[in-house]
């Protein structure tokens, strides 16, 4: 689970009540986005236990949190990310890992 405060320290933003709940806002949207590429179904969330969940999340807070629009979309690391939990999501339902 990403921690607005966390990320915050992480990627050096002031911590102003409006500027934390900014964070735990994109970060609520950034967890429905990817959540969304991965298993648009909702129905398989076993992929949220991996590290690089919490990292694509992050990642995308932070593209969020200086671009609201994603003018380039995501980055190339984003895109990465999603492709390895989706990968990894389907072999889970294939029975390989």
């Amino acid at each position: 689970m990403v921690d607005a405060t966390e990320l915050m320290d992480e990627l050096h933003i002031d911590q102003s009540p409006a500027e934390i709940a900014t964070v735990q806002a994109l970060i609520t949207e950034a967890q429905t986005i990817v959540d969304q590429a991965i298993d648009s179904s909702g129905t398989d969330k076993a992929y949220q236990k991996s590290p690089i969940y919490d990292r694509a999340v992050k990642t995308l807070v932070q593209q969020l949190y200086y671009d609201r629009s994603l003018t380039d979309g995501f980055s190339k690391g984003l895109i990465m990310m999603l492709d390895y939990l989706e990968y990894q999501r389907l072999g889970e339902n294939n029975g390989t890992q």
